[in-house]
């Protein structure tokens, strides 16, 4: 709410006192002025208000306390102003309702302190109604990590977001987005492009620099300029294009591809990984220099297996937001309660969908999936979407020698670096396995190695 526009009752029977606080207030907003109780029954009945300050004593009866608590009833912010310095009349005005208290005579800086108060209390509700309106939560951890958000409007350092597939990742970004009040957002996501285009995403090209450039194109990061670019699955770019991007978010600055002059752009980033960014550290995998630059501030989103509370709550979600009446039995709630959800929110509203399309309205423990009756994960539980990326951009056939090859390499780990013991173990045999081994020693499709 604009701190210069809001619209203000004052409630004061005293003449001067009344001309003198809405000169002082009508810098803050519009100010309606009354005298008496029924006046200012008349105005809440009839108008909205952002702020109320109530004069206790009116006409020499304490009618300001009812006016307070008729105010609460409507979620009306109010400012008791009164001489009343009674311990009792103050107590009985802040259990009607009052939210603040001004004695009288005050001055202009004890006003501006409690209006700072009265603003952040609206900023505070406002922050809260994005966050209950976009993401389905009761957890009192998740709540306690999307309440960082509340801090990113004062800066315009890089936000970095964790979480499983189908956590709401994307969903908390477009929050960030709605609370900072970006008006530029870009996003893209890594792991869908190769190494030579997503440089062209980022960073742009000119004419000529590639089969196929035919014209220049302008970058994600130029575009972004006094925005904000958002770019998921991070971890899908090589450390070729980590480095490219490193320089860009510390200089501002950075080359289209081709290019021989730099190009420059205020950009704010906001990134976010399904993957355990540490793993990918230590393995060498993600820069420990970029995740640090991107890491400013950081959420957790957590899996669902860490917050069972939100099961219900999500699928009575996904379900209002269809027209079809779906009823799931106590039953069948347990079941649900007690699988580990491994593709997290997404799942469930992937399951919704299926009862609707199917035309289920009734689900009972015989409607369930087999997978989440017997409270086992279903197989894309092992395959991580960094195996289906690699499958897509190197074939099949590629992506199954390298699979067989890293099995067989943590396989002959297991058994003390004894490959004549791993056969064994698998059903195979010493000759096979060697071979193999050393046909595809250097083969690492993870590196883009294709040798």
């Amino acid at each position: 709410m604009n701190q210069t526009n809001s619209s203000i009752l004052l409630v004061e029977d005293d003449l001067l006192t009344q001309r003198t606080t809405k000169k002082l207030l009508s810098r803050f907003g519009e100010v309606l002025t009354v005298s008496n109780y029924d006046e200012a029954m008349a105005q809440m009945r009839t108008r909205v208000f952002d702020v109320a300050f109530f004069d206790l004593n009116l006409n020499g009866e304490l009618a300001g306390l009812e006016l307070i608590k008729a105010a609460s009833a409507i979620g009306l912010y109010s400012i008791v102003i009164s001489g009343e310095d009674r311990d009792k009349v103050l107590e009985t005005a802040l259990r009607n309702g009052a939210q603040d208290f001004l004695s009288k005579p005050f001055s202009d800086e004890k006003l501006e302190q409690v209006l700072g108060r009265f603003f952040n209390n609206r900023k505070h509700l406002a922050f809260e109604s994005i966050i209950n309106r976009n993401f389905i939560t009761k957890s009192s951890q998740q709540i306690e990590q999307l309440y960082k958000i509340k801090n990113l409007p004062i800066s315009s350092r890089p936000v970095f977001i964790h979480g499983e597939t189908g956590s709401g990742k994307r969903v908390v970004a477009y929050i960030i987005k709605e609370v900072t009040g970006q008006k530029k957002f870009l996003e893209l996501n890594c792991s869908q492009f190769s190494d030579e285009l997503i440089a062209s995403e980022l960073f742009g090209h000119v004419r000529g620099s590639f089969t196929g450039a035919t014209t220049d194109k302008e970058g994600l990061l130029l575009q972004a300029n006094d925005g904000v670019v958002f770019l998921d699955e991070i971890h899908g770019l090589s450390l070729k294009s980590q480095k490219t991007l490193l320089k860009a978010i510390e200089e501002k600055e950075f080359y289209p591809v081709g290019a021989s002059r730099p190009v420059k752009s205020n950009f704010r980033l906001f990134s976010a990984t399904c993957e355990n960014i540490q793993e990918l550290m230590e393995q060498g995998k993600f820069r420990e220099d970029l995740f640090a630059r991107i890491s400013t501030f950081q959420i957790r989103l957590l899996p669902l297996r860490e917050r069972p509370e939100d099961i219900e709550l999500l699928f009575e979600h996904f379900i209002s937001k269809h027209l079809v009446q779906v009823f799931i039995s106590d039953e069948a709630k347990g079941i649900l309660r007690s699988y580990k959800w491994p593709r997290n929110a997404r799942e469930i509203e992937d399951l919704v969908e299926n009862w609707i399309v199917e035309g289920k309205c009734l689900i009972t423990p015989e409607v369930l999936p087999a997978h989440i009756k017997n409270n086992t994960p279903s197989m894309s539980k092992f395959i991580p979407d960094l195996y289906l990326d690699m499958a897509e951009e190197y074939g099949l056939n590629d992506f199954m020698t390298y699979l067989k090859k890293e099995i067989v390499t943590e396989l002959v780990k297991r058994n003390d670096n004894s490959i004549r013991k791993a056969a064994t173990n698998v059903g195979s045999s010493y000759s096979n396995l060697a071979a193999f081994l050393r046909q595809n020693k250097e083969m690492d499709l993870s590196k883009g190695n294709r040798t």
